[in-house]
């Protein structure tokens, strides 16, 4: 019976386990280097586990490799939570738990644990081949013919700081990690706004080019913006020189309504007396984007492996038997589901294509 070794016990890595646990061939081992599994689903969605979108496309995410594409759209997430007799539901495109708790979500994916070894408080140092892979850990040596990484990203340290360090000495390439989905440092800051929020549009510039605009939520902070529209406008700082942000919290109020009404006719109290002492027109907010927060404040991250170095199977080219599934690997997405949708279909792509191997 081969040893399968699964590197973390999130979302990917535990999909990979359920899928594999219904053939009754392997003897399979999860290795968390936490104190305990599924942290970043409990976090997920302020606790209520946005699982996936029911406008599930490649192009809200980084990548639009193929191999991505055929992975997300092939995927079926309600039947893949049916199994563990969980049952979903929608708000608009936003598909929750039904019982809009993440611990649903966790316990589902827990319901197999007992038919796996799970070893926790152990983090993965170091990779070895010999006639198997001889995996080093802070918690001894483990032994697999086939081993899956899934161990996120260091996005939030939900699932660790040091995700990829079992590769460091291995010739992959791999994408430094960046923080995405994150909040925003700013100049101006309004600090006496911390924690108000409104409703409105938020276009991202670079050298006055527009780069992309959303509508949603924007929050003040006492270090500049949060919000998920803010968030996810974050996703294309990285290559940006010289960003800005021009927000717009009346995009649906003509100018004469505007007028008519004042800010007392729209805003909180602490929005209009901050608006008045600095002559700011809401309909038109020019900010200056300094920074994003750090990696620890971000949901998911840019980087991870390269998908230049997987296969159709997500399995590493140079080391036959090594797969890399969910934030290790370079894919990330939009808020609203896609990097769990994600986490789970590409978890269980690795463990149908062992079964496929048979």
């Amino acid at each position: 019976m081969e040893t399968i070794v699964i590197i973390g016990a999130g979302a990917s890595g535990l999909a990979c386990m359920n899928e594999l646990v219904k053939t009754n061939k392997y003897n399979i081992i999860v290795l968390e280097q936490s104190n305990k599994a599924a942290r970043k689903i409990l976090a997920s969605g302020n606790g209520r586990c946005n699982v996936s979108n029911l406008n599930m496309d490649i192009k809200y995410y980084n990548h639009q490799e193929p191999l991505i594409e055929k992975l997300i759209k092939e995927f079926d997430v309600v039947n893949f939570f049916k199994q563990f007799s969980l049952k979903l539901r929608y708000e608009k495109n936003l598909v929750y738990p039904y019982s809009l708790s993440s611990l649903s979500v966790k316990n589902a994916l827990m319901k197999n644990m007992d038919n796996v070894s799970y070893i926790d408080n152990c983090e993965v140092l170091a990779i070895k081949k010999a006639k198997t892979y001889e995996i080093i850990t802070t918690n001894g040596h483990y032994q697999a013919d086939k081993i899956v990484i899934a161990t996120g990203s260091p996005a939030s340290h939900l699932s660790g700081q040091n995700n990829l360090k079992m590769l460091e000495k291995m010739p992959i390439s791999m994408i430094p990690f960046t923080p995405s989905l994150v909040q925003v440092k700013t100049k101006p800051v309004f600090k006496a706004l911390k924690g108000q929020r409104v409703k409105g549009i938020a276009m991202l510039y670079d050298q006055n080019q527009l780069i992309e605009k959303q509508t949603g939520e924007i929050m003040f902070t006492d270090y500049g913006l949060s919000g998920i529209c803010i968030m996810q406008l974050s996703r294309y700082l990285e290559h940006l020189k010289n960003p800005k942000l021009v927000l717009n919290l009346l995009p649906d109020i003509e100018k004469e309504e505007f007028q008519h009404y004042g800010l007392e006719g729209f805003f909180h109290e602490k929005i209009v007396q901050v608006f008045k002492e600095k002559n700011i027109d809401p309909q038109h907010i020019e900010i200056k984007i300094l920074d994003t927060m750090s990696i620890e404040k971000a949901q998911v991250c840019h980087g991870g492996v390269s998908l230049k170095e997987v296969d159709e199977n997500l399995q590493l080219k140079k080391y036959p038997g090594i797969y890399v599934c969910g934030e290790a690997l370079d894919v990330d997405g939009d808020c609203g589901g896609y990097n769990l949708h994600f986490a789970f279909a590409s978890g269980v792509h690795v463990a149908k294509s062992f079964r496929e191997d048979k």
